[in-house]
């Protein structure tokens, strides 16, 4: 009768070549491998798993590197609009100097429009999807609606504090256009209804939905509230303009539609220009 063989004696020779001749199995006395966690011989475990499998994980992508690539149209479309305010205004600047406020906005209103219908149309499945729903039917929308006092309150005492000490350009530009003769019906449509409709279309429309995709929902508001904010191109004025970003980001992702943004937008311009701008 032949010897029985050891469950390890009857493993494969390459299986036995692996194992570690100076530690043996407590269970079977096989040479235990010091590539498993378990005996080759009779299966019975005698480390940790831990120690065999590797503790590095695969680095976890900054919401930066996340935007830049999953959407990288995000900062084509930013850079552009930012690109065609600085253009505007050293055109502008460069031809009229300070003479023409009037042309510089018209011109500015013409160059944003342009832009906005240029990526509205290459995105235009994104944004009719947005615009297909109304959004009002939201509570959230009415309670956003409610926040906007508070806002305007804040704006009040934040502009207060930048004409006492940095004689903000804003009032004064609005008091030259109307010493023009600009109608109110204009400066209304300058400074309420367009930017109400292109700016959401920009920044909540598009910008905002692509960064939904790439990361969670308040990093994306805040960074497109950001980029909104930078592209006005008021240094002092970022703050406060962020903050108004940032509430008519969060309308849109609680609404899922852009008109309540529009609307909060166009009211925040209109008292601004009416009552708090000598109007």
């Amino acid at each position: 009768m032949s010897e029985e063989l050891t469950p390890f004696e009857s493993q494969p020779p390459a299986a036995r070549l692996s194992a570690d001749e100076s530690a043996l199995c407590h269970y079977c006395g096989a040479p235990l491998s010091a590539f498993y966690y378990f005996c080759l011989g009779c299966g019975t475990p005698y480390k940790s798993l831990d120690t065999v499998i590797s503790a590095a994980r695969p680095r976890q992508l900054t919401d930066e590197e996340l935007v830049r690539i999953k959407v990288p149209q995000v900062w084509t479309l930013f850079w552009t609009y930012f690109s065609v305010v600085v253009g505007v205004g050293m055109f502008t600047w460069m031809f009229f100097r300070e003479d023409r406020p009037d042309l510089h906005l018209f011109l500015n209103e013409i160059a944003i429009l342009g832009t906005t219908c240029v990526f509205g149309w290459i995105y235009r499945k994104s944004l009719t999807v947005q615009f297909k729903k109304i959004g009002f039917d939201s509570h959230y929308a009415y309670i956003a609606l409610a926040l906007l006092p508070t806002l305007l309150a804040l704006n009040y005492f934040y502009s207060g504090m930048l004409m006492e000490f940095a004689k903000d350009k804003h009032v004064d530009l609005l008091s030259k256009l109307r010493e023009y003769g600009i109608r109110e019906s204009s400066l209304i449509a300058t400074f309420c209804v367009f930017p109400a409709v292109l700016e959401e279309i920009a920044y909540r429309g598009l910008a905002q939905h692509w960064l939904q995709t790439a990361i969670a929902p308040k990093q994306a508001i805040l960074f497109a509230s950001a980029l909104f904010a930078a592209t006005h191109l008021a240094i002092l004025s970022f703050p406060y303009l962020l903050l108004v970003g940032i509430l008519l980001g969060w309308t849109k992702y609680k609404t899922g539609s852009l008109y309540p943004s529009m609307l909060i937008h166009f009211l925040h311009n209109f008292v601004v220009i009416e009552f708090f701008s000598g109007g």
